[in-house]
């Protein structure tokens, strides 16, 4: 597919350019640092709204000694394909190790932290499989390598199952696969091949789990905090629990201009006049919008009436101008994209001492476990000890999601969604076999589940239209940023937000620098397929 355009103009900064940023996530943090460090925007002259009363969007973690710790997962990296995010890294501090940037400290800490998944799947029985074979077919291989070369335009809103046959849902390639993107065969087929074209260079190292990287912490101990604290330093507005619902656009002409922006806070109604010169950069729709927490006795609402407002801006402006993509494909298909997550904060180590003797797998030595024959299609993450930077000794975080979560389960016969923690955790301790150790884990334990009915809906089959590009036509002042943006990148990605960013503050303030291409090296270098093959022949 075209990229998105990344069209330099005139330099459009003045000492007295604003720059007003909707959404404290990656894509908006991102946005200040490329409008400070490439453009040369005063940071007294950014003014970033966030509808929450903090900063980071799904990557949000928190938590303390003496209360729980709560984070929703964590999004792994590949080196080669997350240029976008290395540059915003690369310019700010690390937390912990003076003198290196977080993209350095990141780098650095993988080097002593290597990956090595010992089981990789855990099938019926307790079964444990490090796919050691993929298991495709010749007919399977000829239909992989025909979505790579096929234009997204001949394949939009498709489903997967729709080019493979059904012998290939089984295979252990699609098993691991889906996992690891969190991917499902009602999932978008354009989106699945971008995927296979981003990450197939490293196919071989993808059961090890050698083929990504980690923060040291959790992402939000380990990059939002530090970007927070340098765009703070730089005098940046953080202007928190304001939720942006409209625009106001000039009229008449073929332009497409901000002049006002409407936004609520403290239940109080105001607008924000946009002058000449200055600039928007918005988040558009939410992965995390109206997420509930359950407890470990009551399971989580399950939340259809968009009441937090996340979509709110985008269904307004969708509405007033062509162009800017279709917000009720993502947000009113709640059965297939929603997704259920568990925290643990264990307050012994006898899951850590079970789960390290039955798979083989220190924490942090494999990126997931995944139950390929689970009702909810769930998976185990058990990271790095400790997650957090102020985490004690003796808390142990774990945590695990269900892709299916409408399903009833294999041992706990209810729907995921009916489920409180202690019955999601009895049903993931069961796949593992841990009968004997279920009492003391759950005795032990601090279990959050977490309802987010759009986790998944980027995924959703879509036609090319429904995301706008990161830079709309007829622009002068307004760039698009997140997850539903088409920026030529992998939607759930960090990078994808990022790169969204970058091509808006690039095209709009007038920089002089190139936006990193998309990196797909298994369609540019032969190369690549003498490494994998092996691989995709076992």
């Amino acid at each position: 597919m075209k990229e998105a355009s990344t069209e330099t103009r005139k330099a459009a900064v003045t000492n007295d350019t604003n720059l007003y940023i909707i959404g404290g996530g990656m894509a908006g943090l991102s946005a200040a640092i490329f409008a400070i460090k490439d453009a040369g925007v005063s940071g007294r002259n950014i003014h970033l709204f966030e509808a929450l009363d903090h900063q980071g969007g799904s990557l949000y973690g928190e938590g303390s000694p003496d209360r729980v710790y709560f984070t929703r997962g964590d999004w792994k990296f590949n080196i080669p394909t997350y240029n976008c995010l290395w540059d915003a890294l690369s310019a700010i501090p690390s937390e912990d190790e003076p003198g290196m940037s977080v993209k350095e400290e990141i780098f650095q800490y993988n080097r002593f932290h290597k990956k090595n998944a010992m089981s990789r799947l855990i099938h019926a029985g307790a079964r444990r499989d490090n796919a050691e074979s993929l298991g495709l077919t010749p007919k399977h291989r000829r239909r992989l390598i025909s979505l790579l070369f096929t234009p997204d335009i001949l394949i939009q809103n498709r489903r997967v199952d729709s080019w493979f046959e059904p012998s290939f849902f089984d295979t252990n390639f699609w098993k691991v696969f889906f996992s690891m993107f969190a991917i499902e065969y009602w999932n978008d087929l354009a989106e699945t091949k971008r995927y296979m074209q981003r990450f197939f260079h490293d196919l071989s190292d993808m059961v090890s789990g050698r083929a990504e990287i980690v923060t040291p912490y959790n992402n939000f101990d380990s990059m939002t905090m530090p970007m927070v604290k340098w765009l703070k330093g730089h005098g940046v507005n953080f202007e928190m629990g304001v939720k942006v619902t409209d625009f106001d656009f000039k009229s008449g002409g073929k332009e497409l201009t901000v002049e006002r922006i409407h936004c609520v806070s403290d239940g109080r109604e105001r607008a924000v006049e946009v002058r000449e010169g200055d600039f928007v950069f918005a988040t558009i729709g939410s992965m995390i919008a109206d997420s509930r927490r359950g407890t470990m006795t009551e399971a989580p609402a399950l939340e259809r009436g968009k009441t937090d407002g996340a979509w709110t801006l985008w269904e307004n402006i969708a509405k007033k101008r062509p162009g800017l993509g279709n917000p009720t494909n993502f947000c009113d298909r709640i059965e297939e994209s929603a997704w259920m997550m568990i925290c643990v904060n264990g307050h012994d180590p006898a899951f850590f001492k079970a789960y390290e003797k039955f798979t083989g797998n220190k924490p942090g030595q494999a990126n997931m476990v995944t139950f390929p024959d689970s009702n909810w299609h769930s998976s185990v993450l058990v990271p790095d000890h400790p997650h957090f930077r102020n985490q004690p000794e003796n808390v142990y975080i774990w945590l695990a999601c269900g892709l299916k979560p409408f399903e009833k389960g294999n041992f706990v016969k209810k729907p995921m969604t009916e489920c409180n923690g202690v019955e999601i955790a009895t049903e993931l301790l069961h796949h593992f076999g841990f009968e004997k150790e279920l009492p003391k884990i759950i005795e032990t334990s601090h279990i959050i589940p977490q309802m987010m009915p759009y986790e998944m809906s980027h995924f959703l089959t879509r036609k090319i239209k429904d995301r706008p590009p990161a830079v709309p036509k007829g622009s002068t002042n307004l760039g698009l940023m997140g997850q539903f943006v088409e920026s030529g990148e992998c939607v759930m990605l960090v990078e994808s937000s990022v790169r969204s960013a970058m091509i808006g503050v690039y095209s709009l303030l007038g920089v002089d620098k190139k936006v990193p291409p998309v990196y797909s090296a298994i369609t540019k270098d032969p190369r690549v397929w003498l490494k994998i093959w092996p691989t995709i022949a076992s």
